[in-house]
Protein backbone atom coordinates (compact mmCIF):
# COMPACT_ATOMS: atom_id res chain seq x y z
CA UNK A 1 0.00 0.00 0.00
CA UNK A 2 1.36 3.43 -0.87
CA UNK A 3 2.29 5.93 1.79
CA UNK A 4 -0.29 8.36 0.40
CA UNK A 5 -3.04 5.78 0.77
CA UNK A 6 -2.03 5.26 4.39
CA UNK A 7 -2.01 9.02 5.01
CA UNK A 8 -5.52 9.38 3.55
CA UNK A 9 -6.78 6.36 5.47
CA UNK A 10 -5.42 7.79 8.73
CA UNK A 11 -7.07 11.13 7.91
CA UNK A 12 -10.34 9.28 7.32
CA UNK A 13 -9.90 7.60 10.71
CA UNK A 14 -9.66 11.01 12.35
CA UNK A 15 -12.79 12.16 10.57
CA UNK A 16 -14.66 9.04 11.70
CA UNK A 17 -13.44 9.54 15.26
CA UNK A 18 -14.49 13.18 15.18
CA UNK A 19 -17.98 12.40 13.90
CA UNK A 20 -18.36 9.59 16.46
CA UNK A 21 -17.32 11.98 19.25
CA UNK A 22 -19.81 14.56 17.97
CA UNK A 23 -22.64 12.06 18.41
CA UNK A 24 -21.21 11.03 21.78
CA UNK A 25 -21.42 14.66 22.94
CA UNK A 26 -24.84 15.25 21.38
CA UNK A 27 -26.11 12.19 23.23
CA UNK A 28 -24.95 13.78 26.46
CA UNK A 29 -27.37 16.65 25.91
CA UNK A 30 -30.45 14.97 24.51
CA UNK A 31 -31.26 11.64 22.97
CA UNK A 32 -29.01 9.17 24.78
CA UNK A 33 -29.39 6.78 21.84
CA UNK A 34 -27.18 9.12 19.78
CA UNK A 35 -24.32 8.47 22.19
CA UNK A 36 -25.00 4.83 22.89
CA UNK A 37 -25.71 3.54 19.42
CA UNK A 38 -24.79 6.09 16.75
CA UNK A 39 -21.53 7.41 18.24
CA UNK A 40 -20.33 3.93 19.14
CA UNK A 41 -21.28 2.56 15.71
CA UNK A 42 -19.43 5.32 13.86
CA UNK A 43 -16.26 4.76 15.88
CA UNK A 44 -16.48 0.97 15.52
CA UNK A 45 -17.17 1.35 11.78
CA UNK A 46 -14.10 3.55 11.50
CA UNK A 47 -12.04 0.73 13.01
CA UNK A 48 -13.56 -1.80 10.62
CA UNK A 49 -13.22 0.28 7.46
CA UNK A 50 -9.64 1.30 8.21
CA UNK A 51 -8.68 -2.27 9.01
CA UNK A 52 -10.14 -3.50 5.70
CA UNK A 53 -8.35 -0.74 3.77
CA UNK A 54 -5.08 -1.50 5.61
CA UNK A 55 -5.49 -5.28 5.00
CA UNK A 56 -5.48 -5.80 8.75
CA UNK A 57 -9.09 -6.87 9.42
CA UNK A 58 -9.95 -9.50 12.02
CA UNK A 59 -13.47 -10.73 12.66
CA UNK A 60 -12.89 -10.14 16.37
CA UNK A 61 -12.89 -6.39 15.60
CA UNK A 62 -16.68 -6.68 15.26
CA UNK A 63 -16.81 -6.90 19.07
CA UNK A 64 -15.82 -3.23 19.21
CA UNK A 65 -19.39 -2.11 18.55
CA UNK A 66 -21.15 -3.91 21.42
CA UNK A 67 -18.30 -3.09 23.81
CA UNK A 68 -18.40 0.59 22.89
CA UNK A 69 -22.20 0.68 22.99
CA UNK A 70 -22.14 -0.79 26.51
CA UNK A 71 -19.41 1.63 27.57
CA UNK A 72 -21.21 4.61 26.05
CA UNK A 73 -24.38 3.56 27.91
CA UNK A 74 -22.80 3.99 31.34
CA UNK A 75 -23.92 7.08 33.18
CA UNK A 76 -21.02 9.48 33.32
CA UNK A 77 -22.21 12.27 35.59
CA UNK A 78 -22.41 12.34 39.38
CA UNK A 79 -22.21 14.79 42.26
CA UNK A 80 -20.50 12.58 44.84
CA UNK A 81 -16.71 12.12 44.41
CA UNK A 82 -16.57 8.30 44.70
CA UNK A 83 -19.62 7.90 42.50
CA UNK A 84 -17.86 9.99 39.82
CA UNK A 85 -14.75 7.84 40.13
CA UNK A 86 -16.77 4.62 39.88
CA UNK A 87 -18.85 5.70 36.86
CA UNK A 88 -15.90 7.09 34.94
CA UNK A 89 -13.85 4.00 35.71
CA UNK A 90 -16.61 1.73 34.36
CA UNK A 91 -16.85 3.85 31.22
CA UNK A 92 -13.08 3.84 30.65
CA UNK A 93 -12.81 0.08 31.29
CA UNK A 94 -15.47 -0.75 28.71
CA UNK A 95 -13.84 1.43 26.07
CA UNK A 96 -10.43 -0.06 26.93
CA UNK A 97 -11.91 -3.56 26.63
CA UNK A 98 -12.46 -2.94 22.91
CA UNK A 99 -8.78 -2.04 22.69
CA UNK A 100 -7.84 -5.15 24.64
CA UNK A 101 -9.62 -7.33 22.08
CA UNK A 102 -7.69 -5.58 19.31
CA UNK A 103 -4.36 -5.92 21.13
CA UNK A 104 -4.91 -9.63 21.74
CA UNK A 105 -5.88 -10.31 18.13
CA UNK A 106 -3.25 -8.13 16.43
CA UNK A 107 -0.50 -8.91 18.97
CA UNK A 108 3.07 -7.68 18.71
CA UNK A 109 3.33 -3.90 18.63
CA UNK A 110 -0.41 -3.56 19.25
CA UNK A 111 0.37 -3.94 22.96
CA UNK A 112 2.13 -0.56 22.87
CA UNK A 113 -1.10 0.99 21.61
CA UNK A 114 -3.00 -0.75 24.40
CA UNK A 115 -0.58 0.58 27.01
CA UNK A 116 -1.29 4.06 25.64
CA UNK A 117 -5.03 3.38 25.95
CA UNK A 118 -4.67 2.29 29.58
CA UNK A 119 -2.69 5.43 30.41
CA UNK A 120 -5.25 7.63 28.70
CA UNK A 121 -8.06 5.72 30.41
CA UNK A 122 -6.59 6.38 33.84
CA UNK A 123 -5.96 10.01 32.98
CA UNK A 124 -9.54 10.39 31.68
CA UNK A 125 -10.87 9.27 35.06
CA UNK A 126 -8.82 11.94 36.78
CA UNK A 127 -9.83 14.65 34.29
CA UNK A 128 -13.46 13.56 34.41
CA UNK A 129 -13.52 13.86 38.19
CA UNK A 130 -11.68 17.20 38.25
CA UNK A 131 -13.46 18.36 35.08
CA UNK A 132 -11.39 21.47 34.21
CA UNK A 133 -13.22 21.85 30.87
CA UNK A 134 -16.88 22.68 30.28
CA UNK A 135 -18.92 19.47 30.12
CA UNK A 136 -19.92 19.56 26.42
CA UNK A 137 -16.30 19.99 25.31
CA UNK A 138 -14.98 17.60 27.97
CA UNK A 139 -17.23 14.81 26.68
CA UNK A 140 -15.84 15.18 23.16
CA UNK A 141 -12.23 15.28 24.38
CA UNK A 142 -12.65 12.27 26.66
CA UNK A 143 -14.33 10.29 23.88
CA UNK A 144 -11.61 11.25 21.39
CA UNK A 145 -8.72 10.51 23.72
CA UNK A 146 -10.10 7.14 24.82
CA UNK A 147 -10.87 6.02 21.28
CA UNK A 148 -7.80 7.39 19.51
CA UNK A 149 -5.92 4.22 20.41
CA UNK A 150 -8.79 2.11 19.10
CA UNK A 151 -8.65 3.57 15.61
CA UNK A 152 -4.85 3.15 15.61
CA UNK A 153 -4.94 -0.68 15.63
CA UNK A 154 -5.45 -1.03 11.85
CA UNK A 155 -2.18 0.84 11.32
CA UNK A 156 -0.05 -1.30 13.65
CA UNK A 157 2.92 -2.91 11.96
CA UNK A 158 5.16 -5.65 13.24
Amino acid sequence: MSEYAIVWTAFGAFIGLGVGCLFYSLGGRKGKWLRRFVGSFIIASTLWICSVVMHNFYWWFLLAYPLLAIGFSFGYGADVFWEKVFKRTCFALMVMSAGLVCAIVVGGNAWMVFIYQVGVGLWSIFLGVKNPISAPAEEAFVCASLNLGLIAYPFVTG
